[in-house]
């Protein structure tokens, strides 16, 4: 990717590709655990998305490990569905926010705090977690058919970085409010960019203000600022 000239040079393994604009889209991953039984039970026991596989584990056990929004409401989501749900986090209190915290207590959510997940186990399907309290090093199981992780995104920016793309300190690319970049000629949209919210509402919505951005910025209509 070289976005050094006014013609962007766009390299893939078929073919090179000159524009004067372009357009940024790469989204976001999942933020792993990197434990062991992560990989492997994968779609077998591991999610990273509640509202997809949810139903799946009707009337089973299931814990959701992560602190924040994401998880409170994933974890309460689960608790209309599972027979149990637990919740870990490494810290002493969620970082969620006060009215989903008191939700998690109303509906019967167990909180695991201080706590991490250190390996994903099972045969051939998830069987159990193991678990080390981060302050005494102590280690348990947990036995349970699921694993919800939600730990956050990790933005796939790395290739517009290194062509000198700004992204804030989490790796995010900042926009304005046309999705322009840093450089001239450089938009980017969806879950890439250091918009607070990730939908697929907003992600369709700042690829509509930048394609038209993109448009403008080359043909210079008259209503083009």
């Amino acid at each position: 990717l070289d976005l050094s000239g006014d013609v962007k040079i766009v390299k893939t393994k078929k073919a090179s590709y000159e524009a004067r604009t372009i357009l940024i889209a790469t989204g976001s991953s999942h933020r792993k655990l990197g434990v062991p039984g992560e990989e492997e039970f994968k779609g077998k026991g591991v999610s990273y998305c509640g509202l997809c596989d949810g139903p799946l584990f009707r009337g089973r056990r299931v814990l959701v490990v992560g602190g924040g929004n994401a998880a409170a409401t994933t974890a309460l989501f689960l608790s209309d569905l599972a027979s149990e749900v637990f919740l870990v986090h490494r810290r002493d209190v969620l970082r969620a926010e006060e009215a989903l915290v008191k939700r998690l207590a109303e509906k019967g959510v167990k909180l695991i705090l201080n706590s991490v997940v250190v390996a994903i186990e099972g045969d051939e399907v998830v069987r159990r977690v193991r678990l080390k309290n981060v302050r005494t090093g102590e280690e348990h199981s947990l036995e349970l058919d699921g694993v919800f992780i939600q730990v956050g995104e990790v933005p796939n920016s790395e290739l517009a970085a290194r062509a000198g793309v700004k992204v804030d300190e989490r790796g995010f690319i900042i926009v304005d409010e046309r999705q322009r970049t840093n450089i001239p000629g450089v938009y980017a949209a969806g879950d890439v960019t250091n918009h607070p919210i990730k939908q697929v509402a907003t992600a369709v919505s700042q690829g509509v203000v930048a394609a038209v951005n993109a448009y403008g910025f080359v043909k210079r209509p008259y209503w083009f600022r």
